[in-house]
């Protein structure tokens, strides 16, 4: 308790007061009337400082276990006293000291005060004890367990229960000693410690998972749970040692040791798809088609784009900047040139002509990949290939192609690329890595669910339905049509992966 504020000794206790007396030698804790002296203003006064106790003891008490009978003293039944002052106990009402089995107590605290406070605790007299503990697997069972001292073993012998039940929980026992039944409880529980095997993890740093994530094979009669003995330090990178601890239901207990390996990222996101692109005078364009952006960490992660050198109303070449950032801060940056043209034909034309056909060779009720392969065998059959196209406007070429019905390997990945759009189809536009005298091609990655895959609808001699196919199959192909892998050889560090199969 602390010493109240001088100004509330005075009848205005708005006004400003100080104590004079030397206020260390007062006991805030000691019931007492103290003369002290205050002052306000330049004016002394004398004042009386009463401390008084209003607030009645408490206690945390204790169950008092006797052999036999004896006398016993209420001080016995207590653990701990919460007050302020000396407290005194007594028994309202005395035990029956001769009374076998449990009983209540009826305890009075008062302490220096006057202040009171009844509690009731709790007396035993018996010889056996309150309660015992059964292993549910085992299920054995004996007299010593019950007994306070070995002394009765001789003519001691358990009367109920004759076999132990199946089920966890607190049953009735009796035992009797001499010609004496004494009542008493057993407690049916798991008593052996899980055990598990440890599974080592590793986790990216400040990335965090459950202890349960570090063993498996657990065996025990009873759920068990695991947990950390000691949080692990998942924000520092290298191996570590981890303490499981598994606790079933029983209360028993087991440590199993794992290793912890938290890896730091220090590797940027890859950013795929990024290349010099042409697109039109007024012509609605998403600068993020076609770009794909994959983190080791955090798998497919969104891009920025900044297009603010960009004039789409005035024809020209103009730099757009690709940037992507992963959870742990990495930073990749990819830029394009992007050249700025007169249409030679509207979009609106290119999406009337494309809706006729996808009405003539889809239905509304096929698949994404279903409309895919139609698209394919469309655009493949309706070409004828010719040597030549104007690889710097797609637009132009697939209006060419599906309206003259010629044009070479672009003209086809423009067709596809239209017809495919239309579907909302996630695609990527490949351009053949060509050395010197080499002539460029183009095909798509494309994604309908289920990874990426090669999409190209041009022909191929030898023959080749190069529909869905992965790295690995256009790989094979490239190495039997010619050397050095011509055909489909291309810069896989801007792309991603396709699945094996």
């Amino acid at each position: 308790m602390e010493l109240p504020e001088a100004n509330v000794f005075l009848k205005d206790n708005t006004r400003q007061a100080s104590y004079i007396s030397d206020t260390t030698k007062i006991n805030m804790n000691e019931i007492g009337v103290y003369d002290i002296r205050i002052e306000s203003n330049g004016v002394s006064y004398k004042v009386k400082l009463e401390v008084r106790d209003t607030i009645p003891p408490s206690a945390e008490l204790k169950t008092v276990e006797l052999y036999e009978s004896r006398a016993v003293d209420p001080q016995e039944f207590i653990k701990q006293i919460n007050d302020g002052t000396n407290v005194t106990v007594s028994f309202k009402t005395a035990p029956d000291i001769n009374r076998i089995g449990n009983q209540e107590v009826f305890l009075l605290l008062q302490d220096s005060g006057g202040n009171k406070t009844e509690l009731t605790g709790k007396l035993r007299i018996s010889r056996v004890k309150e309660l015992v503990k059964v292993d549910m697997v085992k299920k054995e069972l004996n007299i010593e367990s019950f007994l306070k001292e070995k002394s009765d073993l001789s003519s001691a012998s358990i009367i109920e229960p004759l076999e132990i039940p199946d089920k966890q929980g607190i049953y009735p026992a009796k035992v009797k000693i001499d010609d004496v039944v004494y009542d008493s409880s057993i407690l049916v529980t798991d008593m052996v410690p899980p055990k598990a095997t440890a599974v080592n993890q590793t986790v990216w740093q400040n990335d965090k998972i459950e202890a349960s994530m570090f063993v498996t094979d657990i065996e025990d009669v009873t759920n068990v749970v695991a947990s950390f003995a000691q949080e692990p330090d998942f924000s520092k990178p290298g191996d570590q040692t981890v303490q499981i601890l598994l606790t079933d239901e029983g209360n028993n207990e087991t440590i199993i040791e794992a290793v912890l390996t938290v890896k730091e990222d220090t590797e940027p996101p890859a950013i795929y798809g990024v290349k010099d692109n042409t697109i039109y005078i007024n012509t609605p364009v998403s600068f993020k088609k076609d770009v794909f952006v994959y983190d080791n960490r955090d798998g497919e992660i969104s891009v920025s784009v900044d297009t603010s050198q960009v004039n789409q109303n005035k024809t020209g070449e103009y730099k757009v900047i690709y940037t992507a950032t992963d959870s742990s801060g990495n930073t990749s940056t990819k830029e394009a040139i992007y050249t700025v043209k007169e249409p030679t034909v509207t979009m609106e034309e290119l999406e009337r002509l494309a809706d006729e056909i996808l009405a003539r060779i889809t239905t509304e009720d096929m698949t994404l990949r279903e409309k895919a392969w139609e698209i394919y065998q469309y655009v493949n059959k309706h070409l004828t290939f010719t040597n030549y196209s104007d690889k710097t406007d797609w637009m132009k070429e697939a209006y060419s192609g599906i309206t003259k019905g010629v044009g070479d390997c672009f003209t086809y990945f423009a067709m596809s690329e239209l017809l495919l759009n239309r579907i909302g189809m996630k695609t990527m536009r490949v351009e053949r890595l060509t050395k010197p005298g080499e002539n460029r091609h183009y095909w798509h990655l494309v994604n309908y669910g289920e990874g990426w895959y090669h999409f190209d609808a041009c022909i191929h001699i030898p023959p080749l339905v190069s529909f869905m196919l992965t790295d690995a199959e256009m790989d094979a192909f490239s190495a039997r049509v010619g050397k050095d892998n011509y055909y489909y050889r291309f810069d896989k560090s801007n792309y991603p992966r396709t699945p094996e199969k």
